[in-house]
């Protein structure tokens, strides 16, 4: 009687362990928000510019090198704490996010965007897909704004706001 009662509890012992359960998935979700400075000097001709900030995905993003997957879940920028000439404008600009054009910008009043605080979204899934690929694969992050203004003076800031999940 033992040896049929060891025999069940130890069938219904291999029988409750589920080796084909799904593993367990972490996830964590954080935000990078950085501000690219521009200083366009007093000129009657247009003003190149060409700023460049970095950050370290391995200080926002704890144990980066077990994540399996990135999820950009928003990407956008906007205009802060212009002053100068209330008329300077950015004739062109590309705002670049490791090296991918999230933004072409053109004819854009400075102060005027910034006192209207406006967030333009990045919403192409193409782009996206790829800084998530690079994120994935590239511990840095290099944002980028160059371009052509007119009608400085004028000091400005950009800030770029990337909200991102991680999963290990």
């Amino acid at each position: 009687m033992k040896k049929v009662f060891t025999l069940i509890f130890i069938a219904v012992f291999v029988m409750s362990c589920d080796v084909n359960s799904d593993p367990v998935e972490i996830t964590a979700s954080t935000s990078i928000t950085e501000s690219v400075s521009i200083s366009i000097p007093q000129s009657n001709a247009s003003v190149d510019y060409d700023e460049t900030i970095n950050q370290d995905l391995n200080n926002v993003i704890s144990n980066l090198s077990q994540v399996s997957s990135i999820n950009i879940d928003n990407l956008s920028y906007r205009y802060l704490t212009a002053s100068g000439n209330s008329a300077a404008t950015i004739t062109s600009a590309t705002l670049s996010v490791n090296g991918v054009t999230v933004s072409t910008i053109s004819n854009v009043n400075i102060s005027q965007a910034a006192q209207a605080g406006t967030v333009f979204e990045i919403t192409d899934t193409n782009v996206l897909d790829q800084l998530e690929t690079i994120f994935l694969n590239n511990s840095s992050v290099t944002i980028q704004f160059s371009g052509s203004a007119v009608d400085g003076p004028i000091d400005f800031n950009v800030e770029v706001s990337i909200s991102l999940t991680a999963t290990l």
